[in-house]
Order: structure tokens, then C-alpha cells, then sequence
């Protein structure tokens, strides 16, 4: 290849001359280098028109420029050929750039883009503004691609016009090559303003090939115990999700082999499924197994009950905001309620939406508001994505890691998570919560061991200082707390008094160190037995 040649590559309509060519007599050429034009039709494929261009010239740098491109900097190619001298590992220097793509693939979708553009309709671009010469991209815009090195343009993946440009970054950077945009005070580039029309085959082959390389891996972990047809539908939900890069463990104590037969049968070839069928293990032993889970290359984590399901989107649309935001610890929405046919069915009052718009929300605020009502209006665990960094010792449930089998599996989560983070909340519909007898919810045991998860926050925010940070506060919790216990002892009176379970006995002895808390200056002391981290969930 040439080292002191330059080659324009100028795409362009059939039958209609390159915008540059009455302009790159303008341009300042450095000294001893020389600059040829390629004009390559776009009609079709545009990867294939900028391959066959590559091919037709032997200089070493490159200049693609989009149908209807002017560059408007003189010294254009002084700077590009300085930026490329910095470091041997910049393979691609755009004008526009994100240095995260949204999980639509769509450049123009994503949260943060920098660099500047002017349209030759009179409007313009200003994206965020670049701290130092230059800032490393995960893509560029398709308005000017400049290289300092031949690879290959995936005309094998797309014969339309979409997508391209983004997945030759993604081969750049496959290869160990930096993708950069310049600063720029003023814009170096007029461009044809024109809509963004994205073909959906092209959509697809390029999530389909690229999204491992682009973006962070989620685990989806699924406890399931003899119901197939319910967990089927719920796995389903999880393969169906247009965020492809994703980690599904499924561990299934069921004391049958009816759903390991049709895990064998229907989904053994899919990798991204790790399957594991316990049948002598009880329903505790079960979840102590799916929180020892932690895939040590998965940044977000998304729990999923057998008998719920994920909307198509749930999971990119959730990404989408840790993108925009990496303030945030968790994402959650409103969730529809399922009968057990299926059937949409009217939210309960701890269902409905708590706010009108999508809507980011300090987890302090959140936490608090929680404890003062004990209530937990962010969803059950299908309906939460959260940061697993932030989690308890990076990936397990809880607030403490010290309610042992008093650990419900979603609100002490959730406290942890907000003592570290922001919350933001959807209003789309993004799962759905199925009701029916079955759920364990309607399980006197596991209503009383929630009634002491409940205590347990209560206590762990007050030593932690954290959500209720004055008496007050703290007042109001504890007297939240013992009106639902009150109305628990007055529905489950003569089960608490017979006392033949652990949990109702230590339901009382909560109950009475809650009483001696408001008259102690609200320091809460009681025993329970921790000793085993067990969940309190029947089969």
C-alpha cells in the first residue's frame, strides 16, 4: 500500500456526480502525499460499492463520504493523517460517533453521540461536546469514514443501504483497532439531511452477528418446579427478546423429569441455556442454587418466576436506560397482571403504575418510601433489571445478606440496590405478573416470613443509617410495620396461636421487639435463626 496517497472514496446516486468533486481542489494536500477521487455507485449495497472501491486503489488512507458530503475543512487531511500518526491502533476516524450503539443498532437511537455536522438544508448537528483531541467511539456515522487500514466490508451480511457503516467499526474493533472522533469546534462536514430508514433484515443480521461484541452480557436466572406449560411460555418469553446477548440458568427441582425430557427435546441446542434438574432437592435448596449462580462476564442480572413472562423488548428497552444513565442500579416498569389462562385482568392496588411518564428517581427517596409503607410497588422479581455490580457481594439476593431464610427475593433486593443507585421507572407495559392459587404469595407461611422480611429492613436500614435517618422516619416505619402486622395477627390469629411452625413464633417475637422499639428510642433488637440461608418457599 501507498503510505503518501489518499484515496476519496466518494459514493454517490447512479447517473449523478459526486457533491465533492468541485471541492477537493480546495482541500490543502500535505506536502509529498497525493489525493486520487473513486466514485462508487450506492445503488444496493453499499457495502459492496465501498469494497470494490477499496480494491481499486493501492493507497494506504481511505476517505468514504456519504452521498451528498462536502468536507468543509481545508486541512482535513493534515488532521486525519496526525490523528492516524498518534497511535497505529486508530483504524477508523468518523465526524459523528457514539461510544455506546443502543440496542436498536441505530446510531442514531443512542443515548450519547458526539461530534458536529452541518445539513445542507440549513439545520445542523452539535452532539456532546469531546473532552481532549479526540474520543474513542464504538461507531460512526456513515457521513465520513476515514481508514488507515484495508479490511474487508461485510457485503455478505448487507444489500441494502443500513447498517454498514456500523458494522465495519465493529470489524475494526475485532481486530484491535480504535474507532475515534475528533474534536471540532466548528463542523468539518456538510451533509444531506435525509431520514433514517433502517432495513429490518439488515436490522437483524447485524444484532444477529455483532451483538456480543457490542453489548454487555445479561444473565436471566428461572427457578421452576412441575409446571412446563407455564415455565415454557416464560423461557420462550426469554428467547424471543430482541436483546441477544444474553445468559439464561434455569434450576428446576422438580421431583418429575416432564420438563428435563422437553428441555433435551426442544431446547438443548441453543447455547445460551445452562439447565440443571435437581429433583431431590426441596424449594429453599433450590433458590440457595440459583443465588450460588453468578456468570463471572454478566454485568445486568434479570430474575424470571416459571409462571410470569417477559415482553419481546423487556430487556433492550431496560438496557437502553442503563446506557443513558449510569447512575441507575435498577430499571423497572409497570407490569400487567395474567389470570391463569393468559387473560389480562385488572391490577391489583400494588401493581399500578406510580407515575405517568418514564420517569428516574433517587434511590434514597425510592428506599425511604419503601420502608415508610412497606409496600413494594417496584415489581416482583421478573419485573427488575439490575445492575449485578451493585448487588449483595456482586450477584446474590438480599439487603444484608443476614435475613437468611427469612430473604424474600425481591424488596430487600431492591433496598440493597437503591442504598447504591438510582431507579428508573417504565411506563410500558415490559412483563407480566401472573396471579392464580398457585403463586406462593397465598401461602400463610410465606405471608408471615415476608411480614418479618419487612422487620428485618427495617433494622438493617436503621444500623446501616440509610432511608430512615432520623427518629422520625424511623417512627413511621416501625408503626407501618406493626399496623400490617396487626391486620396479619387478625387474619392469622388462631394459626399464629397454635405456633406449631418456627416462623409464627418468631413472627411473635418480632412483633414484640417492634412494640419495645417505639419505646427505646426506636433500637430494634430481636433472634431469629440465620444460621441457614434458606428461603421459606413450599413446593
Amino acid at each position: 500500500m501507498n503510505d503518501k496517497k489518499i484515496a476519496v472514496i466518494a459514493l454517490c446516486d447512479p447517473d449523478e456526480p459526486a457533491a465533492i468533486r468541485p471541492y477537493l481542489d480546495a482541500l490543502d494536500v500535505p506536502h509529498g502525499y497525493e489525493v486520487e477521487m473513486i466514485e462508487a455507485c450506492a445503488e444496493g449495497s453499499t457495502a459492496a460499492a465501498c469494497q470494490q472501491a477499496m480494491e481499486k486503489t493501492d493507497a494506504k488512507y481511505k476517505v468514504y463520504l456519504a452521498p451528498g458530503s462536502i468536507l468543509i475543512r481545508l486541512t482535513f487531511f493534515r488532521e486525519m493523517l496526525c490523528l492516524f500518526a498518534k497511535d497505529p491502533a486508530i483504524g477508523i476516524i468518523g465526524l459523528i460517533g457514539t461510544p455506546q450503539l443502543s440496542t436498536t443498532g441505530e446510531l442514531v437511537m443512542s443515548p450519547h453521540v458526539v461530534g458536529n455536522v452541518l445539513y445542507t438544508d440549513d439545520t445542523s448537528f452539535r452532539g456532546e461536546p469531546i473532552e481532549g483531541e479526540m474520543e474513542n467511539v464504538m461507531a460512526v456515522s456513515d457521513y465520513l469514514i476515514a481508514t488507515q487500514y484495508d479490511i474487508p466490508w461485510r457485503s455478505d451480511l448487507f444489500h441494502e443501504g443500513s447498517f454498514w457503516a456500523e458494522a465495519q467499526c465493529i470489524e475494526f474493533r475485532r481486530r484491535g483497532y480504535r474507532t475515534v472522533v475528533p474534536q471540532q469546534k466548528e463542523a468539518w462536514l456538510i451533509a444531506e439531511a435525509r431520514e433514517f430508514c433502517c432495513n429490518e433484515v439488515s436490522r437483524n443480521a447485524f444484532l444477529d452477528t455483532y451483538s456480543k461484541d457490542i453489548y454487555p452480557l445479561v444473565s436471566v436466572i428461572m427457578l421452576t418446579y412441575q409446571r412446563p406449560h407455564y415455565f415454557r411460555m416464560a423461557l420462550e418469553s426469554v428467547l424471543t427478546q430482541t436483546y441477544r446477548n444474553l445468559d439464561i440458568f434455569i434450576t428446576d427441582d422438580s421431583h418429575d423429569t416432564v420438563t428435563a425430557e422437553m428441555m433435551r427435546r426442544d431446547f438443548s441446542d441453543d447455547p445460551r441455556i445452562h439447565y440443571e434438574h435437581h429433583p431431590t432437592y426441596s424449594a429453599a435448596e433450590n433458590w440457595t442454587r440459583a443465588m450460588q449462580y453468578n456468570h463471572p462476564r454478566a454485568l445486568y442480572v434479570n430474575w424470571l418466576m416459571d409462571d410470569d413472562r417477559f415482553m419481546p423488548d423487556k430487556i433492550a428497552v431496560m438496557m437502553d436506560c442503563f446506557f443513558a444513565h449510569p447512575d441507575l442500579s435498577l430499571v423497572t416498569s409497570y407490569r400487567e397482571c395474567i389470570d391463569v389462562d393468559g387473560n389480562r385482568i385488572p391490577n391489583p392496588a400494588y401493581a399500578k403504575t406510580i407515575c405517568s411518564e418514564p420517569t428516574k428517581f433517587d434511590g434514597t427517596s425510592v428506599g425511604m418510601k419503601i420502608l415508610l409503607q412497606t409496600a413494594n410497588f417496584i415489581g416482583e422479581p421478573t419485573t427488575v433489571l439490575a445492575k449485578k455490580s451493585l448487588m449483595l457481594d456482586g450477584y446474590r439476593l438480599g439487603f444484608t445478606g443476614k435475613e437468611g431464610k427469612y430473604l424474600s427475593p425481591d424488596f430487600p433486593t431492591w433496598l440493597h440496590l437503591l442504598a447504591r443507585g438510582n431507579m428508573m421507572y417504565l411506563t410500558e407495559p415490559l412483563s407480566q405478573f401472573r396471579i392464580h392459587e398457585g403463586n406462593d404469595t397465598w401461602n400463610p407461611t410465606t405471608f408471615v416470613s415476608g411480614i418479618i422480611g419487612w422487620a428485618i429492613c427495617i433494622r438493617a436500614a436503621i444500623e446501616q443509617d440509610v432511608f430512615l435517618r432520623d427518629n422520625s422516619a424511623r417512627r413511621a416505619a416501625i408503626v407501618q410495620w406493626m399496623d400490617m402486622a396487626s391486620v396479619a395477627r387478625g387474619k392469622l390469629g388462631h394459626i399464629l396461636e397454635a405456633g406449631k411452625e418456627p416462623v409464627f413464633r418468631d413472627f411473635q417475637i418480632v412483633f414484640n421487639a417492634m412494640s419495645e422499639a417505639l419505646e427505646t428510642d426506636c433500637h430494634i433488637e430481636f433472634a431469629i435463626d440465620t444460621t441457614l440461608e434458606l428461603l421459606p418457599m413450599d413446593d
